[in-house]
């Protein structure tokens, strides 16, 4: 992206540099500087980064956009009236003014991994680009588009945890198809409602184009009730009316297979994880492979070569047999139920160690109970929760006859516990909001191999 490109993008004054100059990459942050970047000073709660200027140039950058006049007559120095600001619209320029498809993806649970099988099947045909790790937000995603070289195709994600947060990330993505994996309860201690989480999600079509499609996992009550004349819609699932519709689903341990019935002919699908939901996963992700012209057994090798995000549910290996599910990157109704379900799968005992879903309001007994439910629901053998709302999962759990459920105090006294009553072939699911940190759980544990 070149500086003048720069200037009209943000209406912003040239205080010194050369207008022909090409900027080779984008960052806000001085840690990852390289050589001939354009750093951007955003202003945080803590720390404002237009006091990183000097440290940026030093480490080699070429340019910087500035909210304050500052003098480096040798560099590229951008004016403009609010960084953050200047970053979304050097975004939105970019995406107007190069020639590629954007896939934009939302949904309470399920965005990432979806996001890497979408990116596996569009790869299959196009040079593309995708969200790196969560970077979902106001910041994360103009910055991801900033990244574009000669991409053909993007895959964002986009977050929020509130109304008109992804009503500003379309508007700057500006999809050609867009995604809608699930209504959960993820936020509805901020939202209020499922209603309220509908809506926000579906505040991504407000940036869709016009001839745009929207893809949508129609087994999802509140996606159910979506119909609209403004774009093309493809409903997947295992509903008799969707138009990708997943038949003879088989769940194995490590895997999945099941049939597409698409258009009066069927297709046979190999999932190379384990869980229903990255049933959904695939068949989304095939729908926009076939929107963005992509034949259908491309799109099925595609989803074939599929590699999962790290720490979304990796399995570790321990001594004796002992499997470990490592779950603890979030947790929300949905991924704890999804996530519980792969577990159900494995012969032998099954332990299930959970951990408050935080942000929950005034849900946050109900949804926790919901979870003690299905622990029992799928035969889990042994509970083991920490934190002050795992309380209800294991109170729910008892009173529906699970005799093997536990409350803990903290992650150490839960880890000597562990420690004690570990057998070989045990398959152990940690799961709970990353801000209960039950990483050190999984990390304890692996000192087992």
């Amino acid at each position: 992206m070149q500086i003048k490109e720069i200037i009209e993008a943000t209406n912003g004054q040239l205080l010194s540099g050369d207008m022909e100059y090409d900027v080779n990459g984008f960052t806000q942050d001085t840690r990852k500087i390289e050589s001939g970047n354009m750093y951007i000073p955003l202003v945080g709660e803590n720390a404002d980064g237009h006091q990183y200027i000097a440290q940026a140039f030093n480490l080699g950058a070429s340019s910087i956009i500035t909210a304050h006049k500052v003098h480096y007559p040798d560099k590229n120095v951008i004016l403009v009236k609010d960084t953050l600001q200047a970053m979304s619209d050097m975004a939105k320029y970019l995406r107007m003014h190069r020639q590629v498809k954007v896939v934009g993806i939302t949904g309470s649970v399920g965005k990432t991994s979806t996001k890497d099988m979408i990116y596996s099947v569009v790869s299959t045909k196009y040079k593309t680009l995708k969200t790196l790790g969560n970077y979902n937000n106001h910041i994360g995603l103009p910055l991801t588009i900033l990244r574009l070289q000669n991409e053909e195709v993007m895959i964002l994600e986009m977050g929020m945890n509130h109304l008109g947060e992804i009503e500003h990330l379309t508007q700057i993505a500006l999809p050609d198809v867009a995604a809608i994996t699930n209504i959960g309860t993820a936020h509805i201690g901020e939202l209020g409602s499922r209603e309220k989480i509908l809506q926000a999600k579906m505040e991504i079509v407000n940036g869709l184009k016009s001839d745009g499609t929207l893809v949508i996992n129609d087994d999802n009550d509140m996606l159910h009730t979506v119909n609209s004349k403004n774009y093309h819609m493809l409903r997947v699932g295992q509903n008799e009316d969707c138009d990708l519709k997943a038949i003879n689903v088989e769940l194995r341990l490590e895997d999945s297979y099941f049939d597409i019935d698409y258009q009066g002919q069927r297709y046979h699908v190999h999932v190379p994880v384990s869980g229903e939901h990255f049933v959904y996963n695939a068949l989304i992700a095939i729908a926009i492979g076939l929107s963005l012209d992509i034949d259908m057994n491309l799109c099925i090798a595609g989803v074939e070569h599929f590699e999962l995000t790290k720490n979304r549910m990796d399995m570790i290996e321990l001594k004796e047999n002992i499997k470990v599910i490592d779950g603890t990157y979030n947790a929300n109704l949905d991924s704890m139920k999804s996530s519980l379900a792969v577990l159900a799968q494995y012969p032998k005992r099954k332990i299930a160690v959970l951990a408050d879903m935080l942000e929950l309001g005034e849900y946050e007994q109900a949804l926790h109970e919901e979870v003690g439910s299905y622990v029992v629901e799928k035969n889990i053998d042994e509970l083991l929760c920490v934190g002050e709302a795992s309380c209800y999962i294991v109170e729910k759990a008892q009173s529906l006859g699970l005799i093997n459920a536990y409350h803990f105090k903290d992650n150490h006294a839960l880890m000597t516990y562990l420690d004690e009553m570990l057998e070989p072939e045990d398959t152990i699911l940690i799961k709970g909001s990353n801000g209960m940190h039950l990483k050190e759980v999984v990390e304890h544990l692996k000192e087992r191999v």
